[in-house]
């Protein structure tokens, strides 16, 4: 029975395993693994645990699900724990993810960015279902059941993929479902009644049971094989209707043709927004014009709480659509526009557009941003926009902002990170006589590369000296790492602290030459600030480090610092600092000085901390039995009264080792009985045969010779040979015979089974 437990165990870990594995194939990063590896390991180890000591199903399964809930917490959010218990803020905590992850899937065409919502609520869900195949697999056992939760793993893959899944992604999980089917199918057969009223062979009913397992074996085999074969086979030569999509994300939701589509939401997070790397076509056009300005698909002015949202004041502005900056700063093109997938009624097109032509649905200009709105996704239309090129000497003496097309969002700033703000913006702009040197001073501070570093990954977010995370301004002033938005985000607030008025635009890069026209993708996408001037409107800057392409107007009397060119998929070349790292010290930074580490601090913090606290649970949840049948034998023999007691102490504890083993007795045996049992089955060899019949013959005289026969020497020579004996048999059994003895031994299993029963009395006996 203990033996069945152990396969079926590991079996259905293992199959959750190989179903959930496949899940990484959505995501650009697999670092999630790790933690459900370990939470799948450690619902098996609770599972096993408790059903060694309690026969109640319905508590094992709740116990199962509280402790590897709390362990999936610890895991992930245990920032949020008190004295190493979930609080209210870790409930808040998961809704905040929860609302990232959906987020993410929604936003996201696989493989999509493994956030740290996601990752929290996918280790969830793996521990949910690596809680329901065990209760099924081995608490109920019914392992047929168990293939639904597996089935779910896998379907998760499956429709929300663009491809077809690798073929070893279903082989592997159906085929260690088929063998727990199998296991347990044997296991009950093995007890079904062998009596019949014919002959037997030869070798007695044990033959007859063995070739019946066997033929059990082999017909199981062949029927699994041929069900996997057909459920490779059949699907690739039948028709099927197309997927559907998890909350239409982590693929693109299906248009006529198989066309898909692509949305930006109108809400940016600073911490996890614009990281897709998704080559997936979005747009093609061609211009009459350079195909250099950025296609920008709407902007906003307002900041809340890490992210930029489209406020409904904002689109309550003037009735009049904001005026074009001056005709003789600027030069008309026309942009034409196919194959576009972006969904409505988002529509991307250089600023400022002047007049759109847009066929087969209708459309709006928003009046302050001049953003263009469709009523229904179009796949192409045409603008005629305009390249603004006002001269520097124009903008230096531009007064200063009194449009009534500025909004109050325009000029505000984040109250938790002001202070900060303002400081960082009067060091970055000393010396600057007006306002345009000073947006061009702020840019050329940010595009610094020896300052600022591009990258997607983030690291993990700063803390405060109260061990609070940091806001998004203050984490990125403090490690000098981002991608466009933080840069742009940067130079917007930097500015506003000038009384700039400053905006965050979204949209796409130029995208790259191909042919006669451009191809933009979704890693195109990109964010940049735009800032009001009077007398020549909002005006584009491009503060992120290693992008190229800033406008001309924003280069005058400037020294560009020099800078790695970005790639396609947001990494630098420039190897001034290494990614990753923190913000440099240089004469300019004003923040204070570096502080080391040592390599022990740093190797025990964070997730390597939560890493060792895992493996050292493990370890002591894997030596509790061990430990505890050590432990039981030396009390016991520390309490024993007489040297007679000692002998059977001994005894008792060398039989439960046999029985650990698979030697185990006939019921009722006599002493002698069980020893020839011992010697024949234990395969023990002439000197351990002997040794065997010593021990015995030292039991009998304890037990019914008189008390001063029984010397010292006889139970140190009784407790030598108990040593052999145990290390021959164990020679001749199998490692996992040997290692499930060790692990699970009956001494230490019987001690916690009378703990919980008698717990359990008392609670009776309270109600």
């Amino acid at each position: 029975m203990t033996r069945r437990r152990w396969r079926i165990t590991l079996l259905a870990a293992l199959a959750t395993l190989a179903a959930v594995y496949p899940i990484s194939s959505l995501f650009r990063s697999d670092a999630w693994l790790r933690d459900a590896v370990l939470v799948i390991a450690l619902a098996a180890a609770v599972g096993l645990l408790l059903r060694g000591l309690t026969r109640s199903r319905l508590l094992t399964l709740f116990a199962q699900l509280v402790l590897v809930l709390y362990g999936v917490l610890a895991l992930t959010v245990r920032e949020t724990f008190t004295w190493g218990l979930p609080t209210a803020e870790t409930v808040e905590r998961l809704n905040v993810l929860g609302l990232q992850a959906l987020e993410t899937i929604q936003r996201n065409a696989a493989p999509a960015p493994l956030t740290e919502g996601v990752t929290v609520y996918l280790v969830g869900a793996v521990a949910l279902i690596a809680v329901v195949v065990d209760a099924m697999a081995a608490t109920w056992r019914a392992p047929a059941a168990a293939g639904l939760p597996l089935l779910t793993a896998y379907l998760i893959t499956a429709a929300n993929s663009d491809s077809t899944s690798a073929v070893r992604y279903f082989v592997v999980p159906v085929a260690l479902w088929l063998v727990m089917l199998h296991t347990t199918a044997r296991a009950s057969f093995g007890r079904w009644s062998t009596t019949s009223a014919t002959d037997v062979g030869e070798d007695g009913p044990a033959s007859d049971d063995t070739t019946a397992l066997r033929s059990l074996t082999a017909g199981a085999a062949k029927l699994g094989g041929i069900a996997v074969l057909l459920a490779l086979v059949v699907p690739a030569v039948t028709w099927h209707a197309p997927p559907r999509y998890l909350t239409d994300g982590l693929a693109r939701s299906t248009g006529s043709g198989g066309i898909g589509t692509v949305g930006i939401n109108d809400t940016i997070d600073l911490r996890t927004s614009l990281l897709s790397t998704d080559p997936s076509p979005v747009l093609r056009y061609t211009s009459t014009g350079p195909a250099t300005a950025p296609l920008r698909v709407f902007a906003t002015s307002y900041y809340s709480s890490g992210e930029w949202r489209i406020a409904r004041r904002q689109s309550e502005g003037p009735d009049r659509p904001v005026p074009l900056p001056p005709q003789a700063d600027r030069r008309e093109y026309i942009m034409t526009v196919s194959n576009n997938v972006l969904k409505a009624p988002r529509l991307a097109a250089p600023y400022p557009v002047v007049t759109p032509a847009i066929e087969g649905t209708s459309f709006t200009i928003d009046s302050v941003t001049r953003d263009i709105q469709v009523r229904e996704t179009v796949d192409s239309y045409q603008v005629t926009y305009s390249v603004v090129n006002p001269s520097p000497d124009k903008l230096r003496s531009a007064g200063p902002p009194s449009s009534p097309d500025i909004l109050e969002d325009d000029l505000t700033l984040p109250a938790d990170a002001e202070d900060l703000i303002r400081r960082w913006s009067d060091e970055v702009t000393r010396g600057a006589a007006n306002d345009y040197d000073r947006a061009v001073a702020i840019q050329a501070h940010l595009r610094d590369s020896t300052r600022y570093q591009y990258s997607l990954d983030l690291g993990e977010t700063p803390q405060d000296e109260n061990g609070e995370d940091l806001d998004p301004i203050s984490a990125f002033y403090e490690t000098r790492l981002g991608y466009c938005t933080q840069f742009a985000t940067a130079m917007i607030m930097l500015a506003r602290a000038q009384g700039i008025p400053a905006r965050m635009a979204i949209g796409f890069i130029e995208g790259r030459r191909e042919g006669s026209s451009n191809l933009v993708r979704q890693s195109d996408a990109h964010a940049w600030p735009e800032l009001y001037f009077q007398g020549s409107g909002w005006l584009r800057f491009e503060p992120t480090v290693g992008r190229s392409g800033p406008p001309v107007y924003s280069l005058a009397g400037v020294d560009t610092p020099t800078s790695g060119a970005t790639t396609d998929s947001g990494s630098t070349s420039n190897t001034a600092t290494p990614t990753g790292s923190r913000r440099p010290v240089d004469e300019g930074d004003a923040t204070g000085t570096a502080t080391r580490t040592s390599w022990w601090e740093q190797w025990l913090s964070g997730s390597n901390l939560v890493i060792l606290s895992a493996l050292l649970v493990v370890a002591l949840g894997t030596l509790l039995m061990p430990l505890t049948a050590w432990l039981t034998r030396n009390v016991r023999r520390h309490r024993a009264a007489t040297r007679q007691d000692l002998v059977e102490i001994e005894w008792a504890a060398l039989r439960s080792h046999l029985d650990d083993l698979g030697l185990v007795a006939p019921p009722g045996a006599t002493l002698r009985t069980a020893r020839e049992r011992y010697i024949t089955d234990g395969h023990l060899d002439a000197d351990h045969a002997t040794a065997l019949r010593r021990v015995t013959a030292t039991l009998e005289r304890a037990r019914y010779d008189r008390p001063e026969r029984t010397t010292p020497q006889q139970t140190e020579e009784l407790h030598r040979d108990i040593r052999s004996i145990r290390r021959q048999v164990s020679r001749t059994r199998a490692w996992t015979t040997r290692l499930r003895s060790f692990l699970w031994p009956t001494e230490g299993v019987s001690v916690w089974q009378g703990v919980w029963r008698r717990r359990s009395q008392a609670l009776r006996r309270r109600r």
